[in-house]
């Protein structure tokens, strides 16, 4: 049995001779050759292929250069931009909230009239929540109570004050000056009797009846009497000259105070009343009924910065414009023109208007309004745009506000002119040129040009009917090729006319011109 060496062994001496052995040059091809064999063979195919395609007339690249021709033509020449806008009636009855916010965001709408609905005067349009203002309602009508009591009161209090100084200026005054008056003629007939009694002790004091002790005591009640008729003389005149003056000051002074007082609450009273009046009006405006005929229409705010949607449970700002009863039969279409436009729109130009819900019949309209400032900016370094109205000449039974249009405002027309593409015309040296094709070549050839509208462009001169410009001028000639400036085309006008470049058909000859 052999060794697991011996099993695994590989004959080597008979593969190295077979390795070894000379092969047959004669019958073998080496690879190599056989690879430029077949390179060879492309090679010839790839020259015939291109052969046939020039020897086929009508070859892709003079067919691009067709292609890229313009022949000239007299068409009718409009210029006009076309914005999209809004459908709207130039005479609409707004219907605003009148409902005051009261510091909050506004009032919530708990029921509305369907939209599109047709509406006679007086009929339900729109209902607000009144509950805050029911409540607010029923606290003012207690605060209005309160403030006639009070007004009650100081009217009350002003009458007492007059009465009072009535009272002592025609009454109290004179009854105490009586009294005083009284107690001075007591004062003076007890000075009298006094005087008598002096008198009597001094007759019996000369006949020894009476002592001298006696005839003192008479004389100080004498005295005593004539101080108490001066105390009451001077308690008259003091009551009389100050005492009145000092009341009735008082008196008045009070009066005037409860006058004031009456003024305040006659004040606070109105206040209040009027607070209750406009409250009971606020509730009044709560409840919108239509102020004239027409169709509804719902002012949906789409240009916000959060759009509005008027529904039930939407909030109302105070004198926001809630619907809008349009009159059919005076429409417009709100447009935004960008600031790079506004300059050619002018009051009264023509206008096409193409609805988006009837594109198939076109509408005329004209410039009614340019607004003389643009639109508030909404973001920073946002385009801007001015407002214009175009107005619809005899509209449509079937149209309504809210409709979308495409709007082109035309700024120029004319009739019968030949146009060339914008693309065509070369700006060199201040003049106008375009590239003819000729059957030698090209020619450069002055032109003088009108307006344009982004796309073709109006030529006065230069150019006929037939010609041929080319759409790609510098993929043919150089800057160079063009004549040297004015003094060529107004000194050597019919040289620079024969000016005849050689044709350059590969659009590769002039990359990247």
């Amino acid at each position: 049995m052999p060794s697991p060496a011996c099993r695994w062994s590989f004959p080597t001496t008979n593969r190295r001779q077979n390795f070894m052995r000379p092969r047959n040059r004669k019958l073998g091809v080496p690879r190599s050759g056989r690879s430029l064999i077949v390179l060879v063979v492309l090679t010839c195919l790839l020259a015939a292929g291109g052969g046939l395609l020039l020897l086929i007339p009508g070859a892709p690249d003079e067919a691009n250069q067709e292609i890229l021709l313009h022949r000239v033509e007299r068409s009718d020449f409009e210029a006009f931009v076309t914005e999209p806008g809004d459908v709207a009636s130039s005479s609409n009855v707004d219907v605003r909230c009148q409902v005051k916010s009261r510091g909050s965001a506004g009032t919530a709408i708990v029921r509305i009239c369907d939209e599109g609905t047709e509406v006679k005067e007086g009929d339900f349009l729109v209902q607000f929540d009144d509950s805050v203002l029911q409540n607010e309602l029923i606290a003012q009508k207690i605060v209005v109570a309160n403030d006639k009591s009070d007004l009650i009161q100081a009217e009350s209090d002003l009458a007492n004050a007059q009465r009072t100084l009535r009272e002592y200026v025609e009454g109290l005054f004179e009854q105490q000056t009586e009294l005083l008056e009284s107690d001075v003629f007591v004062a003076e007939e007890d000075l009298r009797k006094k005087d008598l009694m002096l008198a009597s002790s001094r007759r019996l004091a000369s006949r020894g009846l009476t002592s001298l002790l006696q005839v003192k005591a008479a004389e100080f009640a004498v005295e005593k009497s004539k101080k108490d008729v001066a105390a009451a003389n001077r308690a008259l005149a003091v009551y009389r000259d100050f005492t009145r003056e000092k009341l009735v000051g008082e008196y008045e002074a009070n009066i005037k105070k409860q006058e004031a007082v009456q003024e305040a609450s006659r004040f606070t009273l109105d206040l209040s009343q009027h607070k209750q009046l406009e409250i009971e009006e606020q509730i009044g405006h709560c409840l919108i009924v239509a102020p004239a005929a027409g169709q509804v229409v719902y002012n949906n705010e789409r240009d916000r910065g959060q759009p509005l949607v008027i529904e039930e449970g939407a909030i109302i700002r105070d004198n926001q414009v809630i619907i809008r009863l349009p009159d059919i039969h005076n429409m417009q279409v709100d447009v935004k023109i960008n600031e790079s436009h506004v300059n050619r729109v002018k009051v009264g130009q023509p206008a096409r208007i193409i609805l988006d819900a009837d594109p198939d019949n076109q509408l005329v309209g004209e410039v009614k309004t340019v607004a003389p400032f643009p639109f508030p900016m909404r973001w920073h370094g946002a385009p801007l745009e001015y407002g214009v109205e175009v107005r619809i000449i005899d509209p449509p039974p079937s149209i309504r506000p809210g409709l979308r249009a495409k709007v082109q405002i035309f700024f120029e027309s004319q009739a019968d002119v030949l146009q060339i593409p914008l693309a065509s015309v070369i700006v060199h040296n201040a003049q106008h040129y375009c590239l003819i094709k000729e059957a030698d070549g090209w020619r450069p050839q002055k032109v003088s040009i009108g307006p344009n509208n982004n796309n073709l462009v109006v030529v006065h001169e230069g150019l006929a009917i037939g010609d041929q410009v080319a759409l790609t001028p510098f993929r043919h000639i150089d800057r160079s090729d063009l004549p040297a400036g004015k003094s060529v085309m107004e000194g050597n006008e019919a040289e620079a006319d024969q000016l005849t470049v050689s044709d350059r058909n590969s659009p590769a000859a002039k990359p990247g011109l």
